[in-house]
């Protein structure tokens, strides 16, 4: 995690005299900001792949009175030549490029800014942004809800970053020192600046795709092995890849090399499948077949009296959807072929 830090001079005027001390007096802010880029939320920053970050604001009052953020307009630059940005809604053409979020700001969200620049910059975009070709510009208030923000940390907007070659994406916060425009800005009822203490931008590296495949298999299903949710965790939590099986019961994760993860295997009526310290060293990876036990209708994963009797609860129901964990071989009726099974 990298962090920069604005901080304001600190002016110690000492007087000392022979017979009495005088205390050193300093000047402090009461006001604390930053602006952070988180890591990863979701998904795996691999080639091919797509990942997303929060975009957050902070503010800290300790003395009154309250600093309060009113506006808030944020660059990021980014190296266009192993990121760019999924657009959010899939229409490059209505200034819709990021996914703007009442997380920092709480009433009505009025949007000035919501632009991807790749290439040739405007005359406002900081000189980071020029530097790097490509930037995310963003600038967002309210109106109504709680008014001045005075203490809080929230998400402005989140971005989905797709990977496009291996590499540092050099993501960003341009800041400039105080009157030194342009730049981000924290602004106050009044329009005037915010001082913006410090930034956090997370270390993210894209790396090369892996690949891991298994087939899933569920206990005495009626009609095909489809829709099982395959997940790969890392070994920290944080889960980089989902899929669902086909009809097969195939799957395939798109995960970062060099990684080790957890794949489990989930299906409603059935106990969860797991094969733990699954290292990607090639591009691909083939984990082989596992079966699912079917019984599990309360999702407790464990097969016991409980769902023995919510099975009979229901015993002779049909026309049910294929979700209902009570029909576990998803026939669309309840009967003794799903008590069998249990």
């Amino acid at each position: 995690m990298r962090v920069r830090t604005f901080c304001l001079s600190l002016i110690i005027i000492g007087v000392l005299t022979a017979l009495v001390p005088i205390p050193v007096v300093g000047q402090s802010s009461n006001t604390y900001t930053s602006i952070i880029v988180t890591d990863v939320l979701a998904g795996a920053p691999v080639v091919g792949g797509t990942f997303t970050t929060d975009l957050q604001v902070s503010i800290t009052n300790s003395a009154t009175p309250e600093v309060g953020v009113m506006g808030v307009e944020l660059w990021l630059p980014f190296d266009s030549g192993v990121v760019t940005v999924d657009d959010f809604d899939d229409n490059p053409a209505n200034g819709t490029q990021i996914e703007i979020k009442n997380g920092f700001f709480d009433g009505n969200l009025v949007i000035g800014a919501n632009e991807i620049i790749v290439g040739t910059m405007p005359p406002t975009a900081p000189a980071d942004c020029t530097a790097a070709g490509a930037c995310v510009h963003v600038a967002v208030s309210h109106t109504g809800g709680s008014g001045p923000i005075t203490n809080k940390t929230g998400t402005v907007a989140t971005v989905a970053w797709a990977a496009l070659a291996t590499g540092s994406p050099g993501i960003d916060i341009a800041v400039v020192p105080p009157g030194v425009p342009p730049g981000s800005v924290l602004s106050d009822p009044d329009g005037q600046p915010i001082p913006i203490n410090s930034t956090s931008v997370p270390d993210i590296t894209v790396t090369a795709a892996g690949t891991v495949r298994g087939i899933v298999r569920r206990q005495g299903t009626q009609t095909d092995h489809a829709d099982t949710r395959a997940v790969g965790v890392t070994v920290d939590g944080g889960v980089v890849a989902t899929a669902t099986t086909d009809a097969g019961g195939s799957f395939s994760l798109v995960v970062p090399m060099r990684g080790t993860y957890t794949i489990s295997a989930t299906y409603p009526g059935y106990l969860q499948s797991q094969k733990d310290a699954v290292y990607v060293v090639g591009a691909n990876v083939d984990i082989g077949t596992t079966k699912l036990v079917g019984g599990d209708v309360n999702s407790d994963n464990c097969i016991n009296i409980l769902d023995i009797v919510s099975i009979i609860g229901k015993f002779g129901m049909t026309g049910l959807p294929r979700e209902d964990p009570e029909d576990i071989n998803d026939d669309g009726t309840i009967n003794i072929l799903d008590l069998t099974i249990a």
